[in-house]
């Protein structure tokens, strides 16, 4: 890496610190879903058999950061055991150990996120203003420093992203693919919308397709589905070789046999794997069979239509304290700026993939136009796939395709003003700062919604800029 590559990862190190890592163990009190996600990892640290809506490997990470920080001993938790959603969380705890991962993981994405934008237009600082899209993202940042799964499961998102791109321009071998099998099935095992990743396999294999024989196609598939299935059986069974307790509060779909395994100590016995594993897909498959569907007549209802997504529809108060007239809040509500960028370089590539190919267009940049087309195809891709699901779904659902439209977002700058950018290009430089300072000044004005600072009813209806968000304070 060059100086000043290392410079500007300095700086974005630095910066990430602050909006995600610094007192992320505050407020020391529930957030969102984390009653859920904390019953789950403390059933790991004391090795409970439970079953899961989610695949297990963001709860096992929020379980080892507890074990490693270890910052409630002494306190009882043997209560998170005989239950699935936390109601009454003892007067102490410190949620330090159960959030280190997923806020560490949203810090490292900073990185991954820059390395993902560099390794696509190769510019330096437009890389590194392109990823304050990211580092300055409210929405991303009030979801990151909580006990949730999305934070890491980005992090295996942008590593296979990274991954994706670095290997594109490249003669690309049966490794290759496993590596990219390895980083989606983590990601996999985190949350089951991280399957929109097989796209990227899909896009490398229609170019390999197109100048090798169809036989190493067939070799690379293989290798891919390799990584994809070994991360997938690797994590069920450290899921089912902790669950060594039965207990005590749920049946779940626990078969006469999984119990019997489990009372005679044979979880880690592989030859038990699939009957564990049958119980616990049945279980994931019903439990979302019996998610309540979308209503928005319902009274407080927190979801919304995908479709109100790219214009941040509708925001989430997660949690939120009254003292007089002051009102601390933990709102899920984007950066106006960063998601405004995103919404329009999602429409834009749409133009211009249109353009191309019904009109004609002449193309300025095969390379990135490559990528422009790649990359919209997964967005239309995860919003068509998200809008066919019955069940309701939350603004959070939106970070895969909001990051997604970042990265377009970046492509289609160097895309329009490729040459004024390799030029340094004062007016064109001048216009990307002003916008990156746009982006921070909204950060700093939305962020006593994202890190719990006091607000008056007025200083609060001051950031209501959108009916549609349906931001709604507390009087």
């Amino acid at each position: 890496m060059t100086k000043k590559i290392n410079y500007y990862l300095v700086l974005l190190v630095f910066m990430g610190f602050y909006t995600y890592f610094y007192n992320y163990q505050n407020p020391p009190k529930q957030i969102w879903d984390e009653n859920y996600h904390i019953a789950s990892a403390q059933k790991y640290i004391d090795h409970i058999a439970f079953m899961e809506p989610h695949p297990p490997l963001g709860k096992m990470l929020i379980a080892l950061g507890e074990v490693i920080l270890h910052p409630n001993k002494g306190i009882d938790k043997s209560n998170f055991d005989r239950t699935d959603y936390i109601k009454n969380f003892p007067k102490n705890l410190s949620f330090s150990g159960y959030r280190f991962f997923p806020t560490l993981f949203a810090w490292l994405n900073i990185v991954l996120f820059f390395f993902i934008l560099n390794e696509l237009v190769k510019s330096d600082i437009l890389a590194f203003l392109g990823s304050f899209l990211y580092l300055f993202d409210n929405a991303i940042i009030v979801h990151s420093r909580t006990a949730m799964l999305e934070p890491i499961q980005l992090f295996f998102i942008f590593c296979s992203i990274l991954w994706f791109v670095k290997k594109s321009e490249t003669k690309r071998e049966w490794e290759d693919y496993l590596i990219l099998g390895i980083f989606s099935g983590l990601a996999l095992m985190v949350k089951a919308n991280s399957a929109i990743l097989f796209l990227l396999f899909l896009i490398w294999a229609f170019k390999d397709l197109k100048i090798i024989e169809l036989a190493k196609i067939v070799t690379k598939s293989i290798a891919y589905a390799f990584g994809v299935g070994i991360i997938f059986l690797g994590v069920f069974y450290l899921h089912f070789a902790l669950g060594k307790k039965l207990p005590t509060h749920k049946k779940y779909a626990f078969s006469k046999e999984y119990i019997s395994i489990i009372k005679k100590n044979g979880v880690a016995n592989p030859l038990n794997f699939t009957t564990m594993l049958k119980d616990n897909l049945k279980y994931m498959k019903n439990y979302e069979k019996g998610v309540p569907k979308l209503n928005l007549c319902k009274p407080g209802e927190n979801g919304s239509l995908f479709i109100g997504w790219p214009l941040g529809i509708k925001a989430i108060n997660y949690r939120w304290e009254k003292h007089g007239p002051l009102v601390k809040y933990i709102y899920l509500q984007g950066n106006p700026v960063t998601w405004a960028i995103g919404a329009m370089a999602s429409f834009l590539s749409i133009v211009l993939i249109v353009g191309v190919i019904v009109f004609n267009t002449p193309i300025k940049n095969t390379r990135i136009f490559e990528y422009i087309l790649s990359f919209t195809f997964i967005y239309i891709s995860y919003m068509t796939a998200v809008g066919m699901i019955p069940r309701v779904m939350y603004l959070y659902h939106y970070f895969i395709p909001l990051t997604i439209s970042y990265i377009l977002a970046i492509l289609l700058l160097y895309y329009l003003f490729e040459e004024e950018i390799k030029k340094n290009d004062k007016i064109v430089l001048f216009s990307i700062v002003l916008i990156a300072s746009a982006i921070v000044f909204t950060w700093w004005f939305y962020s006593p919604l994202s890190y719990y600072k006091p607000l008056t009813l007025e200083e609060f209806n001051q950031r209501i800029w959108l009916g549609y968000w349906q931001l709604h304070p507390i009087r």
